[in-house]
C-alpha cells in the first residue's frame, strides 16, 4: 500500500515503513467499518485478498506465503537479498570451465579443475588418457615407447642410464665435419669433409677430458675470394682424462 493511501490504522502495523505498507491484511476496519477493497477500485499498490504470492514478487526467486511477513523469497542459485534481486560475489557463477569443476579461488576469480583426459586452463583440450612415459624421468635424454608400448628412455648424447642421470667417462665421439679457416680477410674451407674424435664426456680427480693423441694431414683449403691452399690439419685420433689446460 503506498503513502498515498496511508491511513492511521497503518501506522503502527508491522511491515509499515511510515511511507508504506508491504504486507497482508486481513480485515481493515477504518472508524469501525469493515473495509472491503473487492467493491471499489483498486489503485496501483492495493490488492484485494490475503495471497501475497499472487504477483511475480521475487525477482529471481520463489515466493513462499509467510504467516509473519506476509511472504519470502527462496532465491535462486547466485541471487540474494529479501526480493532475490541481488546477486551473490560467486565467480563460479557463469564459468567457462569446459570439462572440468570451477573451484574459487576468492570473491573474483576462480581455477578449473579438469577431468580426467582433459586440461588447459580452461579443461578445453584433450589430452590421452593414459601416457606411460609419466611413469619416468629422463634427465637427460626423451622417453620413448618400445614395441610393447614399454617406455624408455632414449639418452642424450654423453649420457647412460635408465634414467639418463649418468655422464659416460671421457671418450671419442667420431664426427665428419669442414675444417675452416681464416685467410686474412677470406673465409676457407676444406675442399671435403674431414674425419676425426670429438672429445666429450667427464673426468674425475680434477682432470679433463681432451685430446691425449693426434696426428697431421695434409688438405686442399678453397676460399671465399677464389683463392686456394694447401695445409696441415691436425686430427684428434684419441681422448682421455688429463691435466686441465691453465
Amino acid at each position: 500500500m503506498p503513502g498515498k493511501n496511508n491511513v492511521a490504522a497503518l501506522r503502527q502495523a508491522p511491515g509499515q515503513n511510515g511511507t508504506s505498507f508491504h504486507g497482508c491484511i486481513r480485515h481493515l476496519y477504518i472508524n469501525s467499518e469493515l473495509q472491503d477493497f473487492r467493491k471499489v477500485p483498486m489503485q496501483t499498490g492495493i490488492l484485494p485478498g490475503c495471497e501475497p504470492c499472487h504477483k511475480k514478487v521475487c525477482a529471481h526467486g520463489t515466493c513462499q506465503p509467510s504467516s509473519q511477513s506476509g511472504f519470502t523469497c527462496e532465491c535462486e542459485e547466485g541471487w540474494m537479498g529479501p526480493l532475490c534481486d541481488q546477486r551473490t560475489n560467486d565467480p563460479c557463477l557463469g564459468n567457462k570451465c569446459v570439462h572440468g569443476t570451477c573451484l574459487p579461488i576468492n570473491a573474483f576469480s576462480y581455477s578449473c579443475k579438469c577431468l580426467e583426459g582433459h586440461g588447459g586452463v580452461l579443461c578445453d583440450e584433450e589430452e590421452d588418457l593414459f601416457n606411460p612415459c609419466q611413469m619416468i624421468k629422463c634427465s637427460h635424454g626423451k622417453c620413448r615407447l618400445s614395441g610393447l608400448g614399454q617406455p624408455y628412455c632414449e639418452c642424450n648424447s654423453g649420457y647412460t642410464g635408465d634414467s639418463c642421470d649418468r655422464e659416460i667417462s671421457c671418450r671419442g665421439e667420431r664426427i665428419r665435419d669442414y675444417y675452416q679457416k681464416q685467410q686474412g680477410y677470406a673465409a676457407c674451407q676444406t675442399t671435403k669433409k674431414v674425419s676425426r674424435l670429438e672429445c666429450k664426456g667427464g673426468c674425475t680427480g680434477g682432470q679433463c677430458c681432451g685430446p691425449l693423441r693426434s696426428k697431421r694431414r695434409k688438405y686442399s683449403f678453397e676460399c671465399t675470394d677464389g683463392s686456394s691452399f694447401v695445409d696441415e690439419v691436425e686430427k684428434v685420433v684419441k681422448c682421455g682424462c688429463a691435466r686441465c689446460a691453465s
